[in-house]
């Protein structure tokens, strides 16, 4: 009997081991379990802050390739330039052919030679200079001949949107006596009747033309004779190579 329960106890005492054992390895795999569904979360949240951070950066890029300085000044410099160059090779060709039709216009009438004609940065510049022409000393008014010339050049100059700038001189003379007080107005009456024979007799728009006076101060020669201060007794015509005035 005594063998008999011993060996009874000793069997139960195995079995409690057995559990024991089999307590600690569940609690093993419950806890490789929990790491794997913590690596697979891990994993998870990763991928996803991945994926939002391309999402960000893609969008970073864009905004800066899109605001750069650089990238902007690109794409309006080249064709500036461009229009820029051909604006200006336009001008200039509306320039020469507007000379064209003024000396065809006054060679027809015989009246060629009583101007110049002239491109410089400014324009095109038709020079009235012809003392007999146009204007004698103090003096503001035009003779038949330089009116038909003044007819014959606002005939060609409103046909083109080009503005027109009148400028007025004198010579060195003081003015004495008669309606002007001085060089600066009389230079700026001589310019004054040209653009009023142009803009009302002649059909040239008034909005396209300003006058301008500069008395006896800028000479086209030194007026050292009575033949040189003729030629400064004169009114230039300037032709705009746009139909903005040229600073």
């Amino acid at each position: 009997m005594m063998k008999g329960g011993r060996s009874h106890g000793h069997a139960k005492g195995g079995d409690h081991e057995e559990e024991s054992g089999e307590r600690w390895l569940l609690t093993y795999a419950d806890m490789i379990t929990l790491l794997l569904v913590l690596f697979i979360v891990l994993f998870a949240l990763a991928t996803i802050d991945q994926a939002k951070f391309r999402e960000f950066k893609q969008s970073v890029t864009h905004a800066v390739l899109s605001h750069t300085p650089s990238g902007t000044t690109k794409v309006k410099t080249h064709p500036a330039k461009k229009t820029k160059a051909s604006s200006s090779s336009a001008s200039a060709s509306q320039l020469q052919s507007i000379r064209s039709q003024l000396t065809s216009a006054l060679t027809a009438s015989g009246l060629l030679g009583d101007v110049t004609l002239s491109i410089n940065s400014s324009g095109l510049v038709e020079g009235l200079v012809a003392d007999t022409t146009f204007f004698v000393t103090n003096s503001a008014q035009l003779s038949a001949v330089g009116q038909q010339i003044v007819d014959s050049s606002a005939q060609v100059f409103k046909n083109y949107p080009n503005a027109i700038e009148v400028a007025g001189y004198t010579d060195n003379q003081p003015v004495t006596g008669g309606p002007f007080a001085n060089n600066w107005e009389l230079s700026a009456a001589r310019a004054t009747t040209v653009v009023v024979r142009m803009t009302t007799a002649d059909g040239v728009n008034p909005a396209r033309v300003v006058l301008l006076g500069y008395g006896q101060y800028h000479p086209l020669v030194l007026n050292t004779s009575a033949a040189a201060q003729a030629q400064n007794r004169r009114v230039n015509i300037v032709v705009s190579p746009t139909a903005n005035f040229v600073p």
